[in-house]
């Protein structure tokens, strides 16, 4: 008995539509449907406005050489979003290990649905239009091809490392450390970190014969994917255990806040000892860094309104990594935890106690951010003290609908569910985006600047002067879900 490709779409389809919540998600693909179509429009747009954007910019080079220059921190910026966002498509393969299926099958169905990742079709949407230009533009040539290519395979590349690396955050803070250290080396002290690169890249181009490095460096990749994937396929995978030191198991500074402070331990738990948590947590941590894309352009420092988007993301950035998960980091247990004698609003205090204390140290970090000038700080503290008030009511809120259970021990393995953001949850993201910004823009059109901090600045006294009243609300809003959402978690355990 052999697994067609036709097949294994069919069960990876089957498995959706018997999903708890199998609508809401489905509405959610919709939208990023939408989205991704949005992406590859505009990238599209780029492949073919990139020949004539150079040739402005840089008249007397040719365009090739130009993007080969710049080309490692495509990769670079490509690597670091396919360890958060890209994922196995595996169905069921534990359950295919008890049918007459060979195992080299099996990983093969895995390796080839792999290609069909959204990331692996940026190369191509963008470089195809640019090579056509500049063929039509400087002539054809048969080193432009090859050079494009030799991209390809190496984006392709790119996409079995995601299997390789097992989800190992040394690895993507190292690739994130090389990118700034590099820029930062290659500008200001002259090192030719990223050249080194860039003269490979340059090389294919020149000398077609280069193409046999990265044709060469897929081969080793993709039987060194395959004889990983098969030392992961067994059923009995992860039963042994090995002795750890049990960490955080102390924090007696939390025994006076009564249950809020039990239920705080257990998050800070979590965080300590789970990778999944630790990694959204890192990811929550990066937002920091968000402001280096606009407060460093001119263009965006004269539109406030933009900055305010950057703000609520670089102080909320944990809330909306970490906190999207209520209540589903508790799925494992929260049959447990609603059989206790346990107010439900004391859970809920626990989970808004934790997003609160993070943006308050999220904001504190923010500080180095001064450089930009008072202006950028102001926005900084108005985005903070919103999702203060209000940004954290709201992603509580959301949790009531987050149905979806996570794997708590479950490392991040190949063939495990380790999607790092939730497509129903991105769904909720939209009011604490888009929320801040219209209560910005609406006195900052009327009456300036300074308003518009105003407004930030009350609609979040506003949230914790009647937080108290919200939560209220919310709650009633959780124990109507909360059978609904215990039956969704325990389905997912049958």
């Amino acid at each position: 008995m052999s697994i067609s490709l036709k097949q294994s779409i069919s069960l990876s389809k089957k498995k959706f539509f018997r999903a708890p919540q199998w609508e809401l998600k489905l509405a959610a693909r919709i939208f990023i449907g939408f989205i991704v179509l949005y992406f590859l429009v505009v990238f599209l747009a780029l492949g073919i406005g990139l020949f004539f954007i150079i040739r402005e910019a840089s008249p007397d080079q040719d365009p090739v050489s130009v993007v080969n220059l710049w080309i490692i921190y495509f990769f670079g910026i490509d690597f670091l979003m396919r360890y958060f966002i890209q994922n196995p498509p595996i169905t069921d393969v534990k359950s295919l290990l008890l049918q007459p299926i060979t195992k080299a099958q099996i990983i093969q169905r895995v390796m080839l649905r792999s290609l069909t990742s959204f990331f692996n079709f940026i190369p191509l949407i963008i470089l195809i239009p640019f090579c056509v230009v500049v063929s039509v533009e400087n002539g054809s040539t048969l080193s432009l091809w090859i050079w494009f290519f030799a991209i390809l395979t190496l984006s392709v590349t790119s996409n079995y490392l995601i299997f390789l690396i097992n989800k190992n955050k040394s690895i993507a803070i190292g690739t994130l450390i090389f990118l700034i250290l590099g820029y930062l080396l290659e500008t200001y002290f002259k090192i030719p970190v990223i050249s080194f690169f860039s003269s490979g890249f340059e090389a294919i181009y020149t000398q077609p014969l280069w193409i046999l490095v990265p044709l060469a460096l897929f081969a080793f990749i993709w039987q060194l994917t395959q004889r990983f994937l098969k030392s992961q396929l067994y059923l009995d995978k992860g039963l042994g255990k090995k002795k750890e030191r049990i960490i955080g198991s102390k924090l007696k500074f939390f025994d006076a806040w009564g249950t809020i402070g039990v239920l705080l331990k257990n998050d800070i738990r979590l965080i300590i000892r789970n990778i999944r948590a630790r990694q959204v947590v890192l990811m929550g941590f990066m937002f920091l860094f968000y402001g280096l894309f606009f407060f460093t352009q001119q263009i965006y420092i004269e539109r406030p309104v933009v900055l305010i988007f950057a703000g609520v993301f670089i102080t909320g950035g944990f809330m909306t990594a970490y906190g999207q998960y209520v209540p589903a980091w508790d799925s494992e247990y929260y049959s447990f935890l609603m059989g206790q004698n346990l107010p439900y609003k004391e859970y809920l205090k626990s989970k808004l106690y934790l997003l609160m204390f993070s943006i308050v140290l999220c904001t504190f970090l923010s500080f180095p951010y001064l450089y930009f000038g008072k202006k950028v700080m102001l926005i900084i503290l108005a985005a903070g003290l919103f999702n203060l008030g209000l940004g954290s009511l709201i992603n509580l809120f959301s949790g009531a609908y987050n149905a979806t259970p996570i794997k708590l021990n479950v490392k991040a393995k190949a063939f495990e569910n380790t999607q790092a953001f939730n497509l129903t949850q991105l769904l909720f993201s939209l009011p604490k985006l888009v929320l801040p910004i219209i209560i910005f823009y609406l006195p900052y059109a009327f009456l300036g600047f300074n308003a518009g901090i105003l407004g930030l600045v009350f609609s979040g006294i506003l949230g914790l002067v009647f937080q108290n009243k919200i939560l209220n609300w919310i709650e009633r809003i959780y124990q109507t879900k909360k059978y609904e959402t215990l039956a969704s978690f325990n389905k997912s355990k049958i």
